[in-house]
């Protein structure tokens, strides 16, 4: 007796539903992390521009069509913000499984152009609110394919000509109805691509292996792990410690203050705590991932901190350094105290967050909720003690 064939047509739509649950669940979480960090380093200086005095978003769309250098600033600052955030969707660690699946296509694609639009949500609400619903759909599925095709050229050489191609498309200032045919048609193939081929080496790669004292190769992991993965976080980090400097630049340059560098300490005392916070996650596991091989070599318990610490403080300490001579060109004080003064307190944010980080990750039940309340703060801690200083 021959088993009964099973209804494709009743098959079709479950099998597609399982296949969306399926890489929700599994490529859902570090790309929403991605996404988050990508949101607040933009939310935060976007709520200060578009305050009930500041910007409106029509006021930015229209700049961008009237100015050629408007139109392209724009979409190269997002590009190098959201690009970073998408490469999680395509090499975080459960997409290897998802690969091995063989999922049917059409579904597989629906579902990571799902997830694709969770990072361009920021960049889409200010296109929806400055000139619609069309626009906002072209500006985030031509984000999508630009990104995702970029990610594809490196590996493959051939696809930079599809991103020159697209940047030569925004170049001309299309309108929404083509800007969204185009990008629903890039988008999809655009994002296969880079599913295909993400995993496969970049074509140009950099090798470190001369030896060298365990403190600095550790540092040297753990940056370049922070630069690999983790560059959606360093941009959030550089976001928002830009955002610190602009804000303190302008305030000197208005408002002379007879002691600047409290007033330095006072506005970078936030922006440095958060820029060190976005970089704890990857560094730990960077750590975790080096664990047994540092056992069994036998390193010292104080040079994997100090290489924790190190990497960690780095990105704050030179945003801080570069922000201590843009304030003190601003307010026509002293830049070698402005400096060392910032990046002493850079190193002393960025330790106070390592140490939090690396106590709570030794703790069986840990959570974001608990790190952000420390992070929290410390930052309030160190707005008081600059304030009384």
């Amino acid at each position: 007796m021959s088993e009964p064939k099973a209804d494709s047509g009743s098959a079709t739509p479950v099998g597609a539903g399982l296949v969306l649950r399926g890489v929700l669940r599994t490529l859902g979480r570090p790309l929403l992390l991605n996404a988050t960090a990508l949101s607040v380093a933009v939310g935060i200086p976007a709520a200060i521009l578009f305050s009930a005095n500041g910007l409106r978003a029509e006021q930015v769309v229209a700049l961008s069509h009237h100015s050629w250098f408007a139109r392209a600033a724009l979409w190269a600052g997002w590009f190098m913000l959201s690009a970073p955030a998408l490469s999680a969707l395509f090499d975080a660690p459960g997409s290897r499984t998802l690969r091995a699946l063989r999922l049917p296509r059409a579904p597989l694609i629906g579902s990571l152009c799902v997830l694709a639009l969770l990072p361009q949500l920021p960049w889409a609400i200010l296109f929806v609110r400055g000139a619609g619903v069309g626009a906002g759909w072209a500006a985030a599925t031509l984000a999508i394919a630009l990104a995702a095709s970029s990610i594809t050229a490196r590996r493959r050489a051939s696809f930079w000509g599809v991103v020159l191609l697209g940047a030569l498309f925004l170049s001309c200032d299309p309108p929404a109805w083509a800007g969204a045919l185009c990008g629903s048609l890039w988008a999809p193939f655009a994002v296969h691509a880079a599913w295909r081929r993400a995993l496969e080496q970049p074509r140009v790669t950099v090798r470190l292996t001369r030896p060298t004292h365990p403190v600095f190769a550790l540092y040297i992991a753990h940056s370049l792990r922070l630069l690999r993965v983790a560059r959606s976080r360093l941009m959030a980090a550089l976001v928002m410690a830009s955002t610190g400097c602009i804000g303190l630049v302008y305030s000197l340059r208005n408002d002379p203050a007879e002691r600047p560098v409290q007033r330095a300490l006072a506005a970078m005392a936030l922006p440095l705590t958060l820029s060190a916070a976005a970089c704890c996650a990857p560094v730990i596991e960077s750590e975790a991932r080096l664990r047994s091989l540092l056992r069994s070599l036998r390193v010292p318990r104080v040079f994997v901190l100090a290489a924790f610490l190190l990497a960690i403080a780095t990105p704050s300490s030179a945003l801080a350094a570069t922000t201590g001579i843009a304030a003190s060109s601003a307010c026509h004080g002293s830049t070698v105290l402005l400096g060392v003064t910032l990046l002493a307190w850079a190193v002393s944010l960025s330790s106070a967050v390592a140490m939090w980080a690396r106590l709570l990750e030794r703790r069986a039940r840990r959570s974001a909720g608990t790190f952000a309340a420390g992070v929290t703060l410390i930052a309030a801690l160190a707005l008081v003690s600059a304030l009384s200083w």
